[in-house]
């Protein structure tokens, strides 16, 4: 007994001129589900952001569990473009919370004269190892360097925001810029989580902008559903730059379990846990789970879920069961979505249980016409 059933993969959005990928997904008290996604360009060399400043976040929905998808638009508004992956969550009083870590670009003249009044600017140079992926973003350059920038324009950072939505999505109305001093920067491809003590819990790592090059995955609490927030607990420092892209779930009260992407340890997901409601953390073990990056979801039944793209071949999506919050996964019994995705891009699967042991996992991957597109795929447990 394989313990699933693959059903029925659904295109959520495709556009032959655009980059779409990296989506998130949350449901709504009416049955409606919403995915949030980063959108760009289709460029001949692809360019993820936060290097490519274009990157704006769309936002559609369905009201027919997957099967159709209405047109999308951009969220909170036009204006948001230079960011990074999205996330997106229903709170139990309805709120709904779209979170961005917002970096940005700028014409080189202006970056310049930024630059000189003291804001940290990023500037792409040849022979560089990158600050930012795709092509080597570093502050670390003198006035000499711009007339050897490879692009035509430069990078800086907003900051970390939590935008809210009473409305279900269609509207966000309050924006909050989210204080995460003494870090630079935070990101986190997932959205926030609400505890069973009715805390917002929300974990991001500062992958680019610490100036000791670190990784630091840090989580963010909110008692006010989002409008403010407590300073930062640090989760774990990665001298090695080894752990980020985090997610978290709550196996238990006051129990949180979080995973980790790793960059330098054989592609293995990584996770800790918290057994005092976020205080303090556990040293990450090793899980077996291959792929990158993970998500969690605790089902109905109790059992815990990760999803997780797989950029060698066969590629693809999976997941993986764990009974015991994470302890233990049941890897011998690995569920296989997608295994026949043609190249490695692909992946940041995000799944919702929209009836007990029935899944939707949505991801990105190209199509037959080579399309990189928002995919989606119904899975039941059996």
């Amino acid at each position: 007994m394989s313990g699933y059933s693959i059903n029925k993969t659904t295109i959520i959005h495709k556009d032959r001129f655009a980059y779409n990928a990296h989506p998130s997904i949350t449901m709504l008290d009416n049955d409606e589900w919403l995915v949030v996604f980063n959108h760009s360009r289709r460029r001949e060399r692809l360019m993820h952001p936060p290097g490519d400043p274009l990157y704006r976040h769309l936002m559609t929905r369905t009201l027919d569990g997957g099967e159709t998808w209405e047109e999308p638009y951009f969220v909170p508004d036009y204006d948001w473009s230079g960011n990074e992956c999205p996330g997106v969550s229903r709170l139990s009083n309805g709120t709904v919370v779209l979170t961005q870590s917002w970096y940005g670009g700028l014409p080189l003249g202006l970056a310049r004269k930024k630059r000189a009044a003291g804001e940290p600017i990023f500037l792409s140079l040849p022979s560089k190892r990158g600050t930012f992926p795709g092509g080597g973003w570093t502050e670390d350059f003198t006035d000499d360097d711009w007339d050897r920038s490879q692009r035509t324009w430069a990078l800086t950072y907003h900051g970390l925001y939590a935008h809210l939505s009473t409305d279900g999505g269609r509207t966000f109305e309050d924006t909050i810029k989210i204080d995460i001093s003494p870090y630079r920067e935070g990101y986190s491809r997932t959205g926030v989580v609400e505890l069973l003590d009715g805390r917002v819990a929300y974990v991001v790592t500062e992958t680019y902008l610490a100036l000791n090059k670190h990784f630091y995955t840090y989580i963010l609490f909110s008692s006010t559903g989002g409008r403010s927030w407590d300073p930062p607990v640090l989760v774990l420092e990665s001298p090695d730059r080894g752990f980020h892209e985090p997610d978290i779930a709550e196996v238990a009260p006051g129990k949180i379990y979080c995973i980790l992407r790793t960059s330098n340890r054989g592609g293995y997901l990584y996770g800790c846990r918290s057994l005092d409601g976020g205080h303090s953390w556990s040293v990450p073990e090793a899980t077996p789970m291959f792929g990158h990056p993970g998500h969690l979801l605790v089902l109905r039944d109790g059992r815990l879920l990760c999803t997780y793209g797989r950029r060698i071949a066969p590629f693809g999506i999976r997941a993986c069961l764990s009974k015991d919050g994470g302890r233990t996964w049941e890897i011998d019994q690995e569920i296989v979505i997608r295994d026949n995705l043609p190249n490695g891009d692909l992946g940041y699967p995000a799944t919702i249980e929209y009836a007990p042991g029935r899944l939707f996992s949505c991801y990105y991957g190209q199509d037959l016409d080579g399309v990189t597109c928002i995919q989606g795929t119904h899975i039941t447990l059996t």
